[in-house]
């Protein structure tokens, strides 16, 4: 009789132990996983927005040998705070520029997005010189209620050309946080700005590829690869990204493709709208990036 008993008991508990494991593998099946493609638009929006904003004014800066570009509006808004622009020169102290968001001109940024706080930008050489570097530190910046902060985003000039500069851009421990949470982010990417813009040299945009890696602000950690087939196309006068694709894999989810290409409704594809799509298992689902 015990030993039937004690046959009953192990029974029982293989079965608990196999229809759990069902339960955990259908969770994670039914794949609506879009809190990681939201969080990532989140982060990727306001940071990629700094480097073109910073190099536009710069191009109007006396000193740092941005000056052959073009800004849609002049105005000269970095003001150095410290150091000189002598580089190659014996005592030379790299310049430290800043930028103050609250007053800076209203050409700065046309996204419809309020912001404070400071920026302050240190430079190794002058920007057209490939291989320098501008260090930019962030100073209580916010945007539209959200506190985005890093170590340092770090942006190494790859070519200077009248028409569009290249550079490598690195963000150290970027955070962005709101009401209750935190999203967690690092990058690495190549961006090209164009600061005449388009046809009409009224609308500079920035292209851009390379990796990222993030924790959501529900704790899920997700990877992220935007090919450079594909890049993510921001333009500034719109507060969201606009066009390009990226592959995005949430910690025990599959990867998904997002789209922020996708339009619903009457608007145009690749519009300034905050639509976007992921698709994963063959499925589509659109969602809103904010």
């Amino acid at each position: 009789m015990k030993k039937s008993i004690q046959l009953i008991l192990l029974v029982c508990g293989l079965a608990t132990l196999i229809l759990n494991g069902c339960k955990k593998k259908e969770t994670i099946d039914v794949d609506n996983e879009t809190q990681s493609a939201l969080d990532n638009a989140i982060a990727d929006q306001e940071f990629a927005g700094i480097v073109p904003t910073t190099n536009n004014h710069a191009i109007n800066t006396k000193g740092t040998g941005a000056q052959n570009g073009k800004m849609a509006a002049p105005c000269d808004t970095l003001s150095k705070i410290s150091g000189d622009t002598l580089f190659g020169t014996i005592g030379h102290v790299d310049p430290v520029f800043e930028l103050n968001l609250g007053g800076a001109c209203g050409q700065s940024f046309t996204d419809g997005k309020i912001r404070s706080g400071k920026w302050q930008i240190r430079l190794t050489n002058k920007i057209k010189i490939a291989g320098a570097k501008m260090i930019i530190k962030l100073i209580n910046h916010k945007a539209s209620g959200i506190t985005y902060s890093c170590d340092s985003i770090v942006v190494t000039t790859l070519s200077f050309t009248p028409n569009f500069v290249k550079f490598n851009y690195k963000l150290i421990n970027g955070q962005c946080q709101g009401p209750g949470w935190t999203i967690k982010y690092s990058s690495d990417r190549t961006i090209t700005h164009y600061p005449k813009g388009n046809p009409g040299g009224t609308d500079p945009y920035t292209e851009l590829f390379g990796t990222s890696d993030g924790t959501n602000r529900q704790g899920r950690t997700f990877t992220v690869n935007i090919p450079e087939a594909t890049p993510l196309v921001k333009y500034k006068s719109c507060q969201y990204i606009q066009r390009g694709i990226l592959t995005l894999t949430p910690a025990e989810f599959k990867e998904r493709s997002i789209d922020f290409g996708y339009s619903v409704g009457s608007n145009p594809a690749g519009g300034c709208d905050d639509d976007a799509s992921f698709t994963v298992n063959g499925n589509t689902i659109a969602f809103k990036l904010k």
